[in-house]
C-alpha cells in the first residue's frame, strides 16, 4: 500500500485554479449576475432625434444647378443655431437634458439630439427644438417670401398712383398759370410744385417696378423650396440601458475570474505551507531516539575478564 506524499511547493496559477475549477466557476458568474442587475439599476441616458431638412423639393430648373450645394451649407449653418441654451441660445431647454444638431454628410438634412435620463423628456425635447428651429429659420426669410413682396408691391401701386395723379394736377396748375398770364412769381410756384410731383411719381415707378421684378423672380423661382421643413418628427433612437447591462456584467465575470485565480493560489500555498509541516513532523518521528523504559546492554569482552553476560535493569 503506498502513501500519497504531502504537496510541500506551490504549484503555477493556472495549474492552482485547474485543480479548484469550481471556483473558476462559481465566482465570475455570481459576479457576472450582480454586474448585470447592477448596471439595470444605474439611470440610463436616452436619446431622442429629429430631422429637418433644407428645401421641400420643388426645386425649378434655374435652381438645379446650385441648389444642392447651397442647401446643404445652409443646413450647415442652421444647424450651429442649436445648443445646450435652445435655438438660438433662448435658454428653453428642460434641466438634465442636452440638446444638438449637426448636418448629415453631403446632404440639406440637420439632425437633432436629445440627451437626458427622462424617455419622454427627450422626445418632446427634440421636437420642440426641431420646431423652434423652423420657425426661427423661416421667421427670417420674410423678404423672400412672395406674400411679403407682394404687400410691398400693392403698397408702393397705391403710393406710385396717388403721386402720379398729384403729378398730372400739378401740371395741369402750371398750364393754367402760364394761360392766364399771371405773375412769373406764380408761374415759378406751380411749375416747381410739378416738378417736385414729377420727381417723386418716377421714385415711387422705380421702386414698385424692382419690386415687381423681385415678386416674378420669387414666383418664378419657387422661393419655398429653400424653406426648413421638419421631414423626421422626434423619436426614441437609442438608449445606455442595455449598455450598462453588458459592461457591467463583463466587469462582473473578469473580476470574477482575478477573484478565483487569486484565491486558488492562496489555497494552494496554504496547501503547500500545511505539507511542509507535515514532512518535517514525519522526519523528525523518524529521527527521534528509543524511549523504551528498559535498557539492554550487552557485555563487551575484555582482557582477564570473565565470559559471560551481565545484565542490568533500570527502571526510568
Amino acid at each position: 500500500m503506498t502513501t500519497a506524499h504531502p504537496q510541500t511547493a506551490p504549484s503555477s496559477p493556472l495549474s492552482a485554479l485547474a485543480r479548484r475549477w469550481w471556483l473558476a466557476l462559481a465566482l465570475p458568474l455570481v459576479l457576472a449576475v450582480l454586474g448585470y442587475l447592477a448596471g439595470a439599476a444605474k439611470t440610463p441616458t436616452y436619446t431622442a432625434e429629429a430631422r429637418t431638412s433644407v428645401g421641400t423639393g420643388n426645386i425649378s430648373a434655374g435652381q438645379i444647378a446650385g441648389f444642392p450645394q447651397a442647401t446643404t451649407e445652409m443646413a450647415a449653418n442652421y444647424s450651429r443655431w442649436v445648443n445646450d441654451r435652445g435655438i438660438e441660445g433662448k435658454g428653453d431647454v428642460p434641466a438634465g437634458t442636452e440638446v444638438s444638431a449637426s448636418p448629415v454628410p453631403d446632404s440639406n438634412v440637420i439632425r437633432i439630439e436629445a440627451k437626458g435620463p427622462d424617455k419622454a423628456g427627450v422626445v418632446t425635447a427634440a421636437q420642440k427644438a426641431a420646431d423652434d428651429l423652423v420657425k426661427a429659420v423661416n421667421s427670417k426669410k420674410a423678404d423672400s417670401d412672395p406674400e411679403v413682396t407682394l404687400a410691398q408691391l400693392k403698397k408702393l401701386g397705391d403710393e406710385w398712383g396717388a403721386a402720379k395723379a398729384a403729378s398730372d394736377a400739378a401740371d395741369t396748375a402750371a398750364g393754367q398759370a402760364a394761360g392766364r398770364a399771371t405773375s412769373q412769381a406764380a408761374i415759378t410756384s406751380t411749375r416747381s410744385a410739378a416738378a417736385r410731383a414729377h420727381a417723386k411719381e418716377a421714385t415711387l415707378r422705380v421702386q414698385f417696378d424692382a419690386v415687381g421684378q423681385k415678386y416674378q423672380q420669387q414666383i418664378s423661382q419657387g422661393s419655398q423650396a429653400a424653406n426648413l421643413v421638419v421631414v423626421k418628427p422626434a423619436e426614441l433612437s437609442a438608449s445606455t440601458k442595455a449598455g450598462n447591462q453588458q459592461r457591467y456584467a463583463l466587469g462582473g465575470l473578469v473580476v470574477g475570474l482575478a477573484l478565483a485565480l487569486l484565491l486558488a493560489v492562496l489555497l494552494d500555498r496554504r496547501q503547500a505551507r500545511v505539507g511542509r509541516g507535515r514532512a518535517a513532523q514525519d522526519g523528525r518521528r523518524h529521527r527521534a531516539p528509543v524511549t523504551d523504559p528498559e535498557v539492554i546492554e550487552a557485555p563487551v569482552p575484555g582482557a582477564g575478564e570473565e565470559r559471560g553476560a551481565t545484565v542490568r535493569s533500570e527502571r526510568a
